[in-house]
């Protein structure tokens, strides 16, 4: 069948259209990848470099116009979208340490200057905290909590040291920071003190810090969210410097000084954010494959999340540069620049809701990019519906590199973990797509040590030197997300279904665990079971593609779930597992069971005899 053919069968054709490995790309595909360039999302990143752009302020409101600026110069029809949402600011930070006859040594709480870098601590940097902290001072002695995890406290209760009353000093990195500071405070400590360890993934003795090397230097500091409302005990991210010295006046993990922390957090009450907002149209403008990524950040956020927003900018480019000669894709493609993600996701949100009604019936698949240049580790992640779609385009798209023509696929092959879909996990703005209105979702991406995350260094130096030097992955994934892009839009990729019958079952086997869940969960085990002949029944002969949304849609909200970045698969099964409640477990798998059974019915009523 020919793509005109195609077009003209519209919807109905897309999600049944076959996912393959092409030998070649199309020539309006080849004419897409050619256009990508470094150069360009270098340029961007000076750009994103001049200011910083920390939810609401006046640099975040200039990016945001600058993005509308450059979409609607390549040709898509943008705008600003405000939207109201609390900000958190810190008005006023101390931390001192009592040195006796009644006088306070204070700590500098500024990131440490690097002299080869002095655009990481700009005045306009401001200081580091954390959104959503508490407001209070405690004076008290500060007890080393370790990772802030359940068995860091029952190590200390075994040694017969109270956290009660105390300011606990919690390393970052084994849970969502938000989590470690609720844990401290149900625990009654009176304070949180975070810290990235040297010792840990990205820390210096692992290997040399920036801006020598790509991990973190013992002067920077890890910014960031506590979640809203969660957190009523003043907390305070510090540099390695500061918890060290912490640490040293510590006997049997607790000081022999008392300290005084101090945190005044003052929240903008209906702060006006902006989500930017470019529409390429498509000739069904009902339909839409939405392309988004983060355009707020801590300080400067080059790579977070500079990266996923110049990448789009690219791809952007490339498609108005196409759309410009005639080509006209069946589905519109909607580029979004969502503000406010770094305080809790309050773009991407906003988003979901104001479009609601038309991301519900018509929304194919979201594709999010953040932070996705760190260094040369490939990674994918999709939700099942999309995730056969993945290794055809890794095929058709060349390896990051300035002296050999290789397909990506080959290179991710070749590394540790083979060519892997990972299935979706938490934090970041396709949480609202995937989890609220249950669009299946991509993330493109290449990882590594990320030693400044959250700091003042995410900068323009750091991502030329250390995260992509020449902006070779910047252009890699550009490469990705536009062919991923047009073969949803073009209608010559769709949804597969099959796919959900594998991960439902070993995740289920995982739900029940070791323990006698198992006769408990019969009715969803067979479920499963014929929902895989509905599934392999469409997969192969198609159907009417506004029923595969709609049971895709359905489909994602019941298996996926989230905790923090933890993944949870049927969530609501999973809390009543948790509970222990042998009643509610029940329930909860006849819930499961049962609409599983509705979304297998529905398949079968789509499929094409």
């Amino acid at each position: 069948m020919n793509r005109l053919t195609a077009a003209l069968l519209g919807v109905s054709l897309l999600l049944s259209a076959p996912i393959t490995s092409r030998a070649s790309v199309t020539t309006n595909e080849q004419y897409v990848l050619d256009a990508m360039t470094s150069s360009r999302a270098l340029e961007d990143a000076r750009r994103l470099n001049q200011e910083s752009h920390y939810a609401s302020t006046p640099g975040d409101y200039h990016i945001a116009r600058w993005m509308q600026d450059v979409l609607n110069g390549a040709g898509f029809d943008a705008s600003l979208e405000p939207f109201s949402h609390d900000v958190p600011f810190a008005r006023a930070l101390a931390l001192e340490q009592y040195a006796g006859n009644k006088q306070w040594l204070k700590f500098k709480l500024d990131e440490t200057p690097i002299a080869a870098d002095p655009d990481g601590t700009r005045s306009d940097a401001g200081p580091p905290f954390n959104a959503w902290s508490g407001s209070g001072a405690v004076v008290a002695n500060v007890v080393d909590a370790g990772h802030g995890m359940p068995d860091d406290y029952a190590a200390l209760a075994a040694r017969h040291i109270d956290v009660r009353t105390r300011i606990v000093l919690v390393r970052y990195g084994r849970q969502f920071r938000g989590s470690l500071a609720k844990r401290a405070q149900d625990r009654g400590a009176q304070g949180v003190l975070f810290f990235s360890d040297p010792h840990d993934r990205d820390g210096s003795l692992s290997g040399p810090a920036y801006p020598d090397g790509p991990y973190r230097p013992p002067g920077a500091v890890q910014r960031g969210s506590l979640g809203q409302g969660q957190i009523a005990i003043p907390t305070l991210p510090v540099t390695v410097t500061n918890a060290e010295r912490i640490i040293g006046d510590m006997r049997d993990g607790i000081t022999h000084s008392p300290f005084r922390l101090s945190v005044t957090m003052l929240v903008k009450h209906n702060a006006t954010l902006w989500n930017t907002v470019g529409v390429l149209p498509g000739k069904d403008p009902t339909h839409e494959v939405v392309l988004g990524a983060h355009r707020d950040a801590w300080v400067y956020g080059v790579i977070d999340n500079g990266s996923g927003t110049s990448i789009l900018l690219d791809v952007a480019r490339a498609l108005g540069a196409l759309y410009k000669t005639g080509w006209r894709p069946q589905y519109s493609i909607v580029i979004a620049g969502f503000d406010g993600e770094e305080i809790g996701e309050a773009g991407s949100q906003a988003y979901v809701r104001m479009h609601w009604s038309a991301l519900e019936s018509g929304c194919l698949a979201y594709i999010n990019e953040d932070e996705a240049t760190t260094g040369d580790f490939f990674g994918a992640t999709a939700a099942a519906a999309l995730e056969d779609l993945v290794i055809p385009v890794t095929r058709n798209v060349p390896a990051p590199s300035t002296t050999e023509n290789i397909p990506l696929y080959v290179r991710w092959e070749q590394q540790h973990g083979g060519a892997t879909v990972r299935g979706p996990g938490g934090g970041s703005d396709f949480e609202s797509f995937l989890y609220d209105a249950g669009i299946p979702i991509m993330d493109y991406g290449f990882s590594g040590v990320f030693g400044v995350y959250h700091s003042g260094f995410d900068d323009l130096r750091y991502a030329i030197t250390e995260a992509d030097p020449n902006f070779i992955h910047h252009r890699t994934v550009a490469q990705i997300v536009a062919l991923t892009a047009m073969r949803l839009a073009d209608g010559t990729a769709g949804y597969a279904f099959t796919p959900y019958v594998a991960r439902m079952r070993t995740a289920l086997a995982e739900i029940a665990g070791p323990q006698d869940h198992a006769a408990d969960l019969t009715p969803v085990r067979t479920a499963i079971d014929r929902f895989a002949v509905s599934a392999s029944a469409i997969d192969r002969h198609g159907g009417d593609g506004n029923a595969e949304i709609a049971a895709a849609h359905r489909l994602n909200r019941l298996f996926y779930g989230r905790n923090g970045y933890q993944a949870i698969a049927f969530p609501d099964l999973s809390d009543a597992i948790a509970s222990g409640n042998g009643a509610s477990i029940s329930a909860a798998a006849g819930r499961t069971a049962h609409t599983l059974d509705e979304i297998a019915g529905a398949l079968s009523n789509a499929t094409r005899r």
